[in-house]
């Protein structure tokens, strides 16, 4: 049965292979150039650094722009074209009954078929996931945050890989049809990301807090006329530390506290003065006071918690696929006559 289930899946290894080779070449001949590169001109400047970074960061932008896009949409393809159509065109076809009536049990036949195509997908995401990280080492160290590329570097977008190869094939086993399978799967797979991205990942860990002064040139003032006086809207952005994940910045009092209406009310009738229509960026004097009366409160995720990131999210996706793969397999010998 395992040789059978590599019959029939030879062909996209074997493309998969031959591509990833081409690309493996690729990126060690621009790839060993960047490294020169970043050695010659950036890791040893002195004066000038910054027209040096400049020039460094400028080259080969194509690659740079293409390995990018293959790093975020390899995860989806796999669950797309490997995923989805494994179990739903022999649910589609009704080849699976020649299979099952052939002494060949249900769950044998799911296993193998999981197994060799599920390690075949798996092996090409960790092929290109690690091709493309290496790839990045020398422009990541010049001027990128690690969090910016959190999802396209080393070992989460493998987990995302195996989710959606998981998921694709459970979905098809549900649909049975291949092309709803496959359309299917891209919108559970992108919905997940998105979730994560934006639900997940910042509550996964706890962040640090820092509050300091912030200056003229970071704060914005409206100003809004009421019946009772001008009222102020005060906003400001911050940042964290060098390689942190800034999650949110707000403007606070001196003693940590978000400023009720009334004090921002008080603060506008005291020190910002005018008209009843709205404007924004108050008198000079305004905003300086504005930088003395109040605080900027960042929130934030420190760089050396960036590999914990990566292996408790890796966990939330692979566990998601061995729910999947369970699901799978109850419906697969269960529900499918």
């Amino acid at each position: 049965m395992i040789r059978f289930a590599w019959l029939q899946s030879r062909t996209q290894a074997l493309t998969a292979a031959v591509l990833l080779g081409a690309l493996a070449v690729v990126a060690a001949i621009t790839g060993i150039q960047l490294s020169h590169l970043y050695s010659s001109f950036v890791a040893s400047c002195h004066t000038g650094c910054e027209l040096a970074t400049t020039q460094f960061l400028s080259h080969d932008q194509f690659m740079d722009h293409a390995l990018d896009l293959v790093a975020l949409l390899a995860p989806a393809l796999i669950g797309i074209f490997w995923g989805a159509p494994l179990l739903a065109r022999e649910l589609e076809t009704g080849t699976y009954r020649l299979v099952w009536n052939q002494c060949v049990s249900r769950s044998r036949w799911l296993a193998s078929k999981m197994a060799v195509v599920g390690l075949v997908s798996v092996s090409a995401a960790t092929a290109l996931t690690l091709t493309i990280t290496w790839w990045y080492r020398a422009l990541d160290r010049v001027g990128t945050n690690q969090y910016n590329v959190f999802d396209r570097r080393d070992i989460v977008p493998i987990a995302y890989a195996v989710f959606a190869f998981a998921a694709g094939a459970l979905i098809g086993a549900v649909i049975r049809r291949t092309l709803p399978a496959m359309a299917t799967t891209l919108g559970v797979y992108t919905f997940a990301r998105i979730a994560t991205t934006i639900w997940i990942r910042p509550h996964v860990l706890s962040p640090a807090h820092k509050t300091t002064a912030f200056n003229a040139g970071q704060v914005g003032i409206t100003i809004n006329g009421t019946a009772n006086g001008p009222v102020a809207h005060i906003a400001a952005q911050g940042s964290g530390p060098p390689n942190s994940w800034t999650l949110s910045s707000h403007v606070v009092t001196n003693t940590g506290h978000v400023p009720t209406p009334a004090q921002l009310a008080a603060f506008a009738h005291q020190y910002c003065p005018g008209p009843g229509n709205t404007r924004i960026g108050g008198p000079h004097t305004c905003i300086n006071q504005a930088t003395k009366t109040f605080r900027l409160l960042v929130t934030y995720l420190p760089a050396n918690k960036y590999w914990t990131l990566q292996w408790l999210e890796s966990g939330i996706f692979l566990a998601a696929a061995i729910v999947a793969t369970l699901g799978c397999y109850w419906w697969i010998t269960r529900r499918i006559s």
